[in-house]
């Protein structure tokens, strides 16, 4: 009769895995305890266990869990990321896998299971490399362009604390770095810094305008065996493209550089920003990625700071993010392999009934079994839980969307000191204030709405997004403020 009762409480299959995924780590929290013990190399045990089984040697007993349960502990682990046992005790051969799970055992450990999930350390930082680009796109986020450095008196990092910045990062079980910018393969500094980052094992990315990715560029980086290169492309005509990036002759050289990644072993992923201007694009920007031979497609909200707020209306109406939401929705579904920054994109997955689609992070679909919860634990924004961002100077900023919000520098701290001790990050983190039909949202916790965004409109970071289709009463009534301020 109780568990009918129970029955009757838990529904829905989500909340049913839900529960019994907190029960499982409620179960094996001793266990936990001992894994993130020191040994007497100060290394932590889970390192020393990580390291033998990956190996194939015996891996010790741990109190709380024995041998063959922690054995069928990995066991779970494989089968729910849908590979062989075998071949998730090779992936364990990497450091960022390696870091990944540290820093999950943390985590529980830390915050326990919340939905979603903050981590304890962040799952990535990306770093904004320099203020120095060789275009001057009209939507850059950094006011990036060939005069920023000098025009400014902007100090950048010196080498040496970059190369710091890079053990800083490896040591705190953050497993990912992508470099952004301004363009980071302008800065001399950029290959020593990816070399010494190489040699830490971390899970390396960059996103790039393309233009300077000589044969040779294409080259170094696949041999320092770079996830990903993401290449910035805005419309499948140069005319557009050009007009976008402020440049003549950036779409040949962009498509250029494409053609020498692709004949490299680097997975190449094509960004494309959505304005009102170009979503209706997005069918031609999926079949050119297709034609040049690229592996993935990234499709980038325009968030209004830097130097887009000068054209804050070429932003989209939630309806007009709606139906290109549904086209990103369609590609996936029919098996191209799609990311975005939009996080509505989540809610729509699993509305239409497909939650494997939900993009988690920058990985594009998942093929993950149940991966309801999954969503549900990663999905969405990740401000305050899962990623921060580094500006060229050393400051850290929660988001690359919010370059001004400066929650500290990592010459005065470490980046685990500013995650755990900024009062803003977890109250960024925490989605059960929200405001607007953000607040109230069924798929809050798959999404959760952009806060960038938010700030951006409204200079709340808990406001509705005014992105989303459910929020277009609060989008259109900013519109007529503005109006009535302006006389537009």
């Amino acid at each position: 009769m109780g568990l009918l009762i129970v029955r009757k409480r838990v529904q829905k299959k989500a909340d049913y895995l839900k529960l019994r995924f907190l029960l499982q780590n409620f179960l094996a929290r001793r266990a936990i305890r001992e894994l993130l013990r020191r040994a007497e190399d100060g290394r932590l045990y889970v390192e020393h266990v990580l390291n033998r089984y990956a190996a194939g040697a015996e891996v010790p007993e741990v109190s709380g869990m024995g041998r063959q349960a922690l054995l069928r502990f990995f066991a779970m682990a494989a089968e729910a990321l849908g590979v062989p046992e075998e071949r998730f005790r090779a992936s364990l051969q990497q450091p960022s896998i390696r870091r990944t799970i540290v820093n999950a055992l943390q985590t529980i450990d830390h915050f326990g299971i919340t939905f979603p999930q903050r981590f304890y350390a962040p799952l990535m930082v990306v770093w904004n490399f320099t203020w120095a680009c060789n275009l001057r796109c009209q939507h850059c986020y950094q006011n990036a362009g060939p005069l920023r450095p000098a025009r400014l008196g902007c100090e950048e990092l010196a080498l040496e604390e970059k190369l710091a910045v890079v053990d800083q990062i490896a040591d705190s079980n953050i497993p990912t770095l992508s470099f952004s910018g301004g363009e980071p393969l302008i800065h001399r500094d950029f290959w020593p810094v990816a070399a010494r980052a190489r040699e830490r094992g971390l899970y390396l990315s960059i996103n790039t305008n393309g233009t300077l990715i000589t044969e040779e560029v294409a080259r170094r980086l696949e041999e320092l065996d770079f996830a990903y290169v993401a290449v910035s492309v805005d419309a499948p005509a140069p005319a557009e493209h050009d007009r976008f990036r402020g440049v003549p002759g950036a779409w040949e050289q962009t498509v250029a550089g494409i053609r020498h990644l692709t004949r490299t072993g680097v997975t190449t992923v094509l960004s494309f920003t959505i304005t009102r201007d170009n979503y209706r694009r997005l069918p031609d920007m999926f079949r050119l990625a297709e034609e040049l031979g690229m592996d993935k497609v990234m499709v980038y909200n325009f968030i209004p700071t830097g130097r887009a707020r000068e054209i804050l209306e070429r932003d989209l109406t939630p309806e007009m993010r709606e139906e290109a939401l549904n086209m990103m929705y369609e590609y996936a579904a029919a098996g191209g392999s799609l990311c975005s920054t939009a996080p509505q994109l989540g809610r729509l997955c699993v509305e239409r009934g497909r939650p494997d689609l939900v993009p988690l992070a920058h990985t594009g679909p998942g093929r993950v079994k149940e991966l309801g919860v999954l969503a549900d634990l990663i999905g969405g924004c990740g401000v305050g839980r899962a990623y921060v961002a580094l500006q060229p100077d050393g400051r850290v900023t929660p988001c690359v969307y919010m370059p001004e919000v400066t929650i500290g520098h990592v010459r005065e701290k470490s980046l685990l000191e500013i995650w755990h001790g900024t009062p803003l990050l977890a109250r960024l983190a925490d989605r059960r204030d929200l405001k607007g039909h953000c607040g109230s949202c069924d798929y809050r916790e798959v999404c959760g709405g952009c806060r960038a965004r938010a700030y951006a409109y409204f200079g709340d970071f808990k406001a509705p997004d005014p992105g989303c289709v459910n929020n277009s009463a609060a989008y259109h009534a900013y519109w007529r403020g503005r109006e009535l301020c302006y006389g537009a």
